[in-house]
C-alpha cells in the first residue's frame, strides 16, 4: 500500500491533481495546486458481507480482478473489479469536477452470481504531512463526513447515503478489515479514519449505486459547506458535464487524424496530460506528478523546468492551445530573477524550488521560446509584454561568458548531474541571444542593441566551433571544463583550475569530456547553431545513433554509461532524433523511432520517462510531460510532411 514510483493514471481539473495505482488505488492528491501538497498516505475502499466479521475485501486485493481504462476523450477513469468467487462486479468512476475541489468515486455495485447479498462499503484513509504531529482528523456529525486536517488544509470524505459506523485512529485499517469501527472519538491527533456505509441487499443480477466524494478546502466551514453540495449533487449530471468538459477541450485543440486508432488516440492523450499539467492559477508547467516524496532515488519531479517547458510549450501551439502557452510565459515573467536568468526549477506558485544549480541552458530556452510562441501566434502584444523579460535575459547571457573560452560559463548540464561548459548548454545561450535579437529588430529596438546581440550570438557560434567540435572524432564533444567527480578530486590527468564564483573560490574541472550524448543534437535541433545539413551535424547525429540505440528493444538512451535507473532509452531521446530526420526529410527513419516510442505508452495511453532495456516495458516516470511534447512535435512534424 505505499506510495508506488508510478502513478499509473492520472486524474485531476488543473487544480487538484489526483494519481492512482492500475488497480485503481487513490495514492496521491494535490491541492490547491498541482504540485504542492500532497494529502493522502494511503487510501483503501472495499466491500464486505454485512453481519459478518473479518469479511472485508478491499479492491486492490489479489482476488479482484482489475480491468482499468479512460473514458473516451476524457481524465474520466473507469476501473472495474471482478471477484468470480464472490459473484460480484464493482464499476469504479473517477472524476474530479470541473470547476470545484471535488473528486467524486462512483460505485456500481452487481451482483453476477446466484445467490442474493447483502453487503457494506468500507473506506479508510491516512494522511501525510510535513509536520507529523499535527496530523489531525475529526467526524462532523453535522455532514456525515470524516475530515482530515491540519493548519488551512480540510480534505473531506462523505457520501451520499448515511454512514453507518466510523472511527478515527486506534489501529482502525485492522478494525475496518475485522468490520467492526469503533466511534467512540469524533475528533483528535490521529492521522487516519474509517467509515463504513450499508448498501443493503443485492438480488442476483441486480446493481447499486453508491457515491463517495473527496473534497478540498482551506476552512472548516468551506469543506462542510461541499459536502453539502455534494449531497444535493446530482452525480450522473455532474458525470456527464464534465466528460462533455473534457471532449470540448479536444475540440477547441488541433485535430490530427492519421487513421491509425493507437496513434490518433496517444495525441488527444497528450493533449489531456497536457491539460493536467498545466496549473489553472498560474499557467506553470508540471514535468510530472511527484512519485519520489521521500527522495530516495531521484531529484523529484513535481516542478516546473523552463527547459521542459519550452519543449512543451512548442508542443501546445502545435496543438493549438496557444492561450496555454501564453499563460505560462506570464508565469516565467513573474519567476525571472533580477539579474535576468532562471534558476533550475519552480513551484507552481512561481516560488524557487529545492535546486542544487544554475542551469544556463534553461535562461536561454525561455528566451527562445517566446519568440517561437510568437512566430505561431504573431501577436506583437505578446512580444511587447515580453520585451522587458527577454532584454534582461539576453543581457544576463551575454555576461555569463567564461573569457578563456568564449562559452557559457560553467553551470549543470540539461541532464543537472555535472558542472561545466557543456555543447547544449551553449547552443541555448545561442538560441536565446539570437531569439532577443530577432525579437528586438521586431520591436523596433536600437539598431546599435540589435547588432550588439547578434555579435554575440555570432561570438558563441564561433566558440562552440573551436571549443567543442573534434575533426579527430568527427563529430561534437559533450563539454570542456567539467566536474566528471563532483565529490572530490577529478580522476583525470587532463585537469586545470577554474575560479567558480566571484568570491573567489577554485574548483578543479576535467579539460573534455568525449562521452557521446543525445543533447549534442542541440547545436541544430532545436537552437539552429548549425543547419541540419552540416555534415558536422550528420557525423554527430551518427555517432549518437551508433553509440546509443539500446539492444535488443531499440530506442536511444541519453548518453553513454547512463547508470540512471539502469541506463534505460528515453522517449524524448528517441524522438528528440525524429526531429532531426524529419527536419532533412528522411521520414521513414523519423517514423521508426516515432513507432517505437507510440509502442511505448501504457495501457492508458500515457508515456513514461524511460522504457526498460530489458523487456521494452514503461518504467521510471509516468507519465513525463516533456516525453508527451515530443510526441506531439513529431506527429506534427510528420503530418506536415504529408507522410502520416
Amino acid at each position: 500500500m505505499a506510495n508506488t514510483y508510478f502513478n499509473d493514471a492520472i486524474i485531476g481539473n488543473s487544480s487538484m491533481l489526483v494519481c492512482l495505482t492500475r488497480n485503481g488505488e487513490l495514492t496521491r492528491l494535490f491541492w490547491p495546486n498541482i504540485d504542492y501538497p500532497q494529502h493522502f498516505e494511503k487510501m483503501a475502499t472495499g466491500i464486505f458481507y454485512t453481519g459478518q466479521k473479518n469479511s472485508t475485501s478491499w479492491f486492490y486485493e489479489d482476488n479482484w480482478h482489475q480491468n482499468q481504462y479512460y473514458v473516451e476523450d476524457t481524465n474520466i477513469l473507469k476501473t472495474v473489479y471482478e471477484d468470480g468467487g464472490r459473484g460480484l462486479r464493482v464499476e469504479q468512476t473517477d472524476f474530479v469536477l470541473k470547476d470545484k475541489d471535488v473528486m467524486v468515486r462512483r460505485y456500481i455495485i452487481e451482483n453476477i452470481g446466484p445467490n442474493e447479498v447483502e453487503l457494506g462499503f468500507v473506506q479508510y484513509s491516512s494522511t501525510v504531512s510535513t509536520t507529523p504531529e499535527l496530523r489531525s482528523t475529526l467526524f462532523d456529525f453535522d455532514v456525515d463526513a470524516l475530515i482530515h486536517y491540519r493548519h488551512n488544509y480540510y480534505i473531506s470524505i462523505s457520501s451520499d447515503i448515511e454512514v453507518m459506523q466510523f472511527q478515527l485512529g486506534n489501529n482502525a485499517f485492522d478494525s475496518a478489515r475485522y468490520t467492526e469501527l469503533n466511534g467512540y472519538d469524533s475528533i483528535g491527533m490521529m492521522k487516519d479514519g474509517a467509515m463504513s456505509f450499508n448498501i443493503g441487499k443485492i438480488a442476483p443480477g441486480k446493481k447499486k449505486t453508491f457515491n463517495l466524494f473527496i473534497c478540498a478546502s482551506h476552512t472548516l466551514k468551506g469543506v462542510k459547506q461541499l459536502v453539502r453540495m455534494c449531497r444535493q449533487m446530482n452525480v450522473d449530471e455532474e458525470y456527464e458535464n464534465t466528460r462533455k468538459y473534457w471532449m470540448g477541450f479536444l475540440k477547441n485543440s488541433r485535430a490530427i487524424v492519421t487513421g491509425d486508432k493507437r496513434i490518433d488516440d496517444l495525441y488527444k492523450r497528450s493533449l489531456l496530460v497536457f491539460k493536467l499539467m498545466s496549473d489553472e492559477k498560474t499557467g506553470g508547467l508540471l514535468a510530472s506528478a511527484e512519485i519520489d516524496e521521500g527522495f530516495t532515488r531521484c531529484g523529484r519531479y513535481a516542478y516546473c523546468w523552463g527547459r521542459d517547458a519550452a519543449f512543451i510549450t512548442g508542443a501546445l501551439d502545435a496543438a493549438g492551445l496557444t492561450e496555454a502557452v501564453d499563460k505560462f510565459y506570464e508565469w516565467a515573467v513573474m519567476t525571472q530573477d533580477d539579474d535576468g536568468s532562471w534558476q533550475q526549477r519552480y513551484h507552481m506558485d512561481g516560488n524557487l524550488a529545492p535546486s542544487w544549480g544554475l542551469q544556463v541552458d534553461e535562461t536561454g530556452t525561455l528566451i527562445w521560446g517566446m519568440l517561437k510562441h510568437y512566430e505561431v501566434t504573431k501577436n506583437k502584444d505578446f512580444l511587447k509584454s515580453m520585451w522587458e523579460s527577454i532584454k534582461k535575459g539576453v543581457e544576463f547571457l551575454t555576461r555569463f561568458i567564461d573569457s578563456d573560452t568564449g562559452l557559457p560559463a560553467p553551470s549543470y548540464d540539461l541532464w543537472e548531474e555535472r558542472v561545466g561548459e557543456h555543447t547544449y548548454s551553449s547552443a541555448a545561450v545561442y538560441g536565446g541571444i539570437k531569439a532577443g535579437a530577432e525579437a528586438a529588430r521586431i520591436l523596433g529596438a536600437p539598431e546599435e542593441l540589435i547588432k550588439k546581440w547578434e555579435k554575440a550570438a555570432s561570438d558563441m557560434k564561433a566558440s562552440i566551433e573551436k571549443n567543442l567540435w573534434r575533426d579527430e572524432a568527427g563529430r561534437f564533444i559533450r563539454s570542456v571544463r567539467t566536474k566528471l567527480n563532483p565529490w572530490g578530486s577529478e580522476h583525470s590527468p587532463y585537469t586545470t583550475i577554474i575560479k567558480v564564483n566571484e568570491k573567489g573560490y577554485f574548483r578543479d574541472v576535467t579539460l573534455e569530456d568525449w562521452t557521446i550524448d543525445v543533447s549534442l543534437l542541440g547545436v541544430s535541433i532545436p537552437f539552429g547553431v548549425f543547419d541540419t545539413q552540416d555534415e558536422r551535424v550528420r557525423k554527430t547525429v551518427e555517432a549518437i545513433e551508433r553509440a546509443l540505440t539500446s539492444h535488443p528493444v531499440g530506442g536511444i538512451k541519453r548518453y553513454e554509461n547512463d547508470n540512471y535507473i539502469g541506463g534505460n532509452p528515453w522517449v524524448l531521446a528517441t524522438l528528440w532524433v525524429a526531429l532531426y530526420y524529419i527536419e532533412i526529410k528522411e521520414y521513414d527513419k523519423a517514423k521508426d523511432y516515432f513507432k517505437w516510442a507510440t509502442k511505448s505508452c501504457t495501457a492508458l495511453g500515457l508515456l513514461p520517462e524511460q522504457v526498460s532495456k530489458d523487456n521494452g516495458e514503461p518504467c521510471w516516470v509516468i507519465p513525463l510531460t516533456w516525453s508527451h511534447a515530443m510526441y506531439v512535435l513529431v506527429l506534427s512534424g510528420l503530418k506536415e510532411a504529408g507522410v502520416l
